[in-house]
């Protein structure tokens, strides 16, 4: 799938459904912040729970910004800029083994 319709289909949809995984834009404020911040969560059928994505991902001045900068998070990770960070290895490496492939074609 070329990288401008996964992305747009995440942002218009707020999910994508890839092999053995959903990513979902979420919103949280774990810390109690009056602001919240855009989070990428993920289920893994596997595990046959929700995972999320420890990666920062850098405020917007808008909600919309936000999670523009969450996709923008996401396409480093699949593109190897970065690596996924969910706490659990495995998952960090299927995932990202599923979404280049599904994502990317690679």
């Amino acid at each position: 799938m070329p990288p401008e319709t996964w992305k747009k289909k995440l942002r218009n949809d707020g999910y994508l459904e890839i092999p053995g995984f959903r990513i979902e834009l979420s919103l949280d404020n774990t810390f109690l912040d009056l602001d919240y911040i855009p989070r990428i969560i993920v289920y893994d059928e596997v595990t046959g729970r929700w995972h999320v994505l420890r990666n920062p991902i850098p405020k917007g001045k808008t909600l919309e910004e936000g999670w523009d900068n969450a996709v923008e998070v996401l396409e480093s990770i699949l593109t190897g800029e970065d690596i996924p960070k969910f706490g659990d290895e495995d998952v960090s490496k299927r995932f990202l083994k599923a979404a280049r492939r599904y994502l990317l074609g690679r």
